[in-house]
C-alpha cells in the first residue's frame, strides 16, 4: 500500500506527484475564469437589465426597442440577446410588426435591433438577483485571483516538503 505513495526500492515519487503543478495551475485558471465570467455577467449584461428595470419596461406596452438605446452598439448585449441563453430566464421580447427572425446573421442582427424588450414584473426579482445583486466586483475578483495565486504558489512549495516527510516516514517504517 505504501508503495503507491513512495517506492522505497527506487526512492522515487509516483507519477501523480509530478502532476501537482498542473493541478494547481488548472485550479488557478478555473478561479480566474470564474471571476471574469461573474464580472461579465454583473457589469456588461447586468447594465442592460438595470436599464430596463429603471426605465420601467415591465410589459409589452412599455417594452423598449434595442435600436433606441445605447446598447444597440454593444456587441456583447446583442450577442447575449441573439443567443438567448443568458437572458432567457428574465428577458421577454416583442417582435417588430410583420417581422420574422432571419436565417442569416445580418438579418438576425436587424431583427434583434428592431425588437423591443422588457422584464415582466414577476421576473424583476429574479433579474435583480442574477444580474444586479452585490457580489463580484472588480476589487473582489482581483483579490480572489491574487489569493488563489498565493495559495497555489505556497502549495507548490509545501507539497514537495510534505512528500519528503512522507518519504522519511515510510523509510523509517521499513
Amino acid at each position: 500500500m505504501w508503495s503507491y505513495f513512495f517506492d522505497p526500492a527506487t526512492e522515487s515519487y509516483p507519477e501523480f506527484s509530478q502532476s501537482v503543478p498542473i493541478i494547481v495551475f488548472s485550479m488557478f485558471v478555473g478561479v480566474a475564469l470564474a471571476a471574469a465570467i461573474s464580472l461579465y455577467y454583473k457589469k456588461v449584461l447586468g447594465s442592460f437589465v438595470a436599464f430596463l428595470l429603471k426605465s420601467g419596461a415591465d410589459s409589452e406596452a412599455t417594452a423598449i426597442r434595442l435600436s433606441e438605446t445605447s446598447y444597440a452598439k454593444n456587441p456583447f448585449v446583442r450577442s447575449a440577446i441573439r443567443g438567448g441563453s443568458v437572458y432567457r430566464s428574465v428577458l421577454r421580447s416583442v417582435a417588430p410588426d410583420g417581422a420574422s427572425p432571419g436565417k442569416r446573421l445580418k438579418e438576425k442582427n436587424a431583427f434583434v435591433l428592431q425588437s423591443s424588450y422588457y422584464i415582466p414584473e414577476e421576473l424583476s426579482f429574479r433579474a435583480e438577483n442574477l444580474f444586479l445583486k452585490r457580489g463580484t466586483t472588480l476589487l473582489s475578483a482581483i483579490i480572489g485571483i491574487l489569493l488563489c495565486l498565493i495559495i497555489g504558489a505556497l502549495s507548490l512549495v509545501v507539497i514537495p516538503d510534505l512528500l519528503q516527510m512522507l518519504q522519511n516516514l515510510i523509510a523509517s517504517m521499513s
